[in-house]
């Protein structure tokens, strides 16, 4: 499953890919195709740097990092390492390290980033291969004729990108989904985010002050809390709607609700917001149709679920891997299996959507913080949250149901006799 690719990309291709946006589905995606000969064009709406979520990386998303040689250029930046992630709820700390995990030769780390310099440094990099970038550029229509042709607007001028296929990885903007008119399925969760960041200038007064940790307000709201090597912490709300407030000015409701964290509150009472706090509402979506003729999506676009566990880059580069296999070998004359890909896909996303949802009913959190929570099961579950839904040697990967469900049973029933 993580054998090289690239290895295998030795062939120079007269073929042209279009790539809709150029967050991590994207940039992989044109990584891949670059090294295998083929041409890369990006449209991509906004203008870089840009201030986006999805901040926390996992382990899983290095491979692809190493594999296709972009590590040095951001190992550069010196990101905040990230080796594990710290749970708390009620004043009690679970901490899952990723040296210690199931899966077979799994990368024991990754990153937290600030993604407008994450993003520009994989941008900088794929531009030095070939790839061109349209930045600031808003598409219009969709054309598949001989070749796919996408019309798009930059600086108040009107242009035709052309190509040999189409690949959206737009994120929540859906471009390729609206154009086509099929239907895109959205807040399949309740759930909201409300996220800002602060110059985390009492850090060094507490104890492992760069670890990322969530803390549990209630069982279906959440505070996170992801500091950054430059001196800047991320801070954000996640959860079910009716805890949350618009009509309230955004920074005062922020700091109410900072209230609720007891381990977090005195560290960042004071601080000053960098920036308003900004909404994310309704964010969950499944893309109904996942690739077509000349066509497939990666990323966000063909679905996001929470951002409790950090699965938005994860799955967006493991996507971006399994979609790569198959376009290369349809623009190479091999035979694609894009039956293969959706399954890949849909294994990967069933598995994370179990552990969000059984996170939000409660029945996760009790076992991270049971007593019944043997070493054996938090390794089988650190690889989980280490991003490696697709080994099938981990019980509760292959079975993730009926493993979450029995645990959980187990758990709480520990707990009514031990009361």
């Amino acid at each position: 499953m993580y054998a090289s690719l690239v290895s295998t990309l030795n062939r120079k291709v007269n073929k042209k890919v279009l790539i809709i946006g150029s967050g991590p589905a994207g940039m992989i995606t044109a990584a891949y195709l670059l090294k295998a000969g083929i041409q890369v064009e990006i449209i991509e709406k906004s203008v870089f740097p840009r201030l986006v979520v999805g901040e926390s990386l996992l382990p899983v998303s290095m491979d692809q990092y190493e594999e296709l040689g972009l590590f040095e250029a951001l190992n550069a930046a010196q990101f905040e390492t990230k080796p594990g992630v710290r749970f708390i709820r009620k004043g009690k700390t679970f901490d899952f390290s990723f040296g210690n995990q199931h899966t077979q030769d799994a990368k024991t780390w990754a990153w937290q980033v600030p993604r407008a310099d994450f993003d520009q440094v994989i941008a900088n990099e794929i531009q030095q291969r070939g790839a061109i970038i349209q930045f600031g550029s808003d598409i219009s229509a969709v054309r598949f004729e001989k070749q796919v042709e996408l019309d798009y607007t930059k600086d108040g001028q009107e242009y035709t990108a052309k190509g040999d296929f189409l690949v959206d990885s737009s994120g929540f903007g859906c471009v390729l989904p609206k154009l086509l008119g099929h239907e895109v399925k959205r807040e399949v969760y309740p759930n909201r985010a409300f996220f800002t960041h602060v110059k985390d200038e009492k850090a060094l007064q507490y104890p492992d002050p760069r670890r990322i940790a969530f803390d549990i307000l209630e069982t279906e709201l959440w505070f996170w809390v992801i500091p950054f090597s430059n001196g800047i912490t991320s801070l954000g709300f996640v959860g079910n709607k009716k805890y949350f407030n618009d009509e309230v000015p955004a920074d005062q409701w922020f700091r109410e609700m900072m209230k609720k964290s007891e381990k977090f509150y005195d560290r960042f009472k004071d601080c000053e917001f960098l920036f308003e706090p900004k909404w994310h509402k309704g964010y969950s979506q499944t893309a109904t149709t996942m690739y077509g003729d000349r066509y497939v999506l990666v990323g966000n676009t063909l679905e996001f679920l929470d951002p409790v566990f950090s699965s938005g880059v994860a799955l967006a580069t493991m996507s971006a891997k399994f979609a790569s296999v198959q376009l290369i070998k349809e623009l190479t004359g091999d035979k694609a299996d894009w039956e293969l890909f959706l399954s890949q896909i849909k294994q990967g996303i069933e598995v994370f959507r179990t552990y969000v949802e059984t996170w939000y009913s409660g029945e996760l959190q009790d076992i991270f913080f049971s007593d019944q929570f043997n070493e054996g099961f938090q390794r089988q579950i650190c690889s989980v949250l280490a991003g490696y839904v697709w080994d099938e040697q981990n019980s509760f990967v292959k079975q993730h149901k009926r493993a979450v469900s029995a645990l959980a049973k187990v758990v709480r029933l520990g707990e009514v006799q031990v009361a």
